[in-house]
């Protein structure tokens, strides 16, 4: 075993026992065609495309809070030539990097009935719009990855984090706030960030400013036999 192997498996095994497991790249990818990717999506063209939460909207819709023949139904809806731009641009590149720092591979999730699910989606952030503290747990009961509504889970429950990359930061606010420690992150445009988001209480500050908090991200899951990891939105 090599030392990056070694120091991959070790940064897996450090979130498996609970760490945060906090981890800021600035990754090599080409933020200017992501960023003018997610602008194409954020116009007025794709309005009726977004769906909306309780502290904003996001495209494609969260598996979290909705039912199963309606998520798959907006999946339909999705502008797929600036999507399969984005996952070239964006997710497969970072999805490299996961895969090297956990020495792990990232593959696809499917359906029963063999659809491709969604692996990252974009999120704008509502101005004043605030998350309140949560961790991933609170809302697997929600959730229709967790749940087996899509699929049949095979994940490591020890292992339920989240990834953000900047887009744009909101003009005031929308630091990345962890409860234990009041660690404050602001995630500027270009950055990645990924932390064990199941174990560790967190929430988003509000908002101000006339600039929009957005970014895209996802859940970063292992699967029990610990042989892949899995993205999904």
């Amino acid at each position: 075993m090599n030392e990056q192997t070694s120091t991959s498996l070790s940064a897996r095994q450090a979130v498996l026992a609970g760490d945060l497991g906090l981890t800021c790249w600035q990754p090599d990818l080409d933020h200017r065609r992501i960023a003018a990717l997610c602008t194409t999506l954020r116009n007025a063209d794709h309005q009726h495309l977004w769906a909306a939460t309780p502290w904003g909207r996001t495209l494609p819709r969260s598996c979290v809070g909705t039912d199963a023949a309606r998520y798959l139904a907006h999946l339909q809806l999705q502008p797929q030539e600036t999507i399969n731009s984005l996952q070239q641009t964006f997710f497969a590149p970072i999805a490299a990097l996961f895969s090297q720092h956990f020495a792990t591979a990232v593959q696809p999730l499917f359906t029963r009935q063999g659809q491709a699910l969604p692996a990252w989606a974009l999120r704008e952030m509502a101005p004043g719009g605030h998350i309140p503290p949560h961790c991933e747990r609170d809302w697997n009961g929600l959730n229709l990855i967790e749940t087996g509504a899509l699929l049949e889970p095979a994940f490591e429950p020890q292992f339920q984090m989240s990834f953000l990359y900047g887009v744009q930061s909101a003009t005031e606010g929308g630091e990345l706030e962890f409860i234990a420690s009041g660690e404050r992150h602001r995630l500027n445009p270009g950055q990645l960030l990924v932390f064990n988001a199941g174990r560790h209480r967190h929430q988003v500050q509000a908002t101000g400013g006339p600039q929009r908090r957005v970014v895209l991200g996802g859940f970063l899951r292992l699967n029990r036999s610990h042989t892949c990891l899995h993205c999904y939105v």
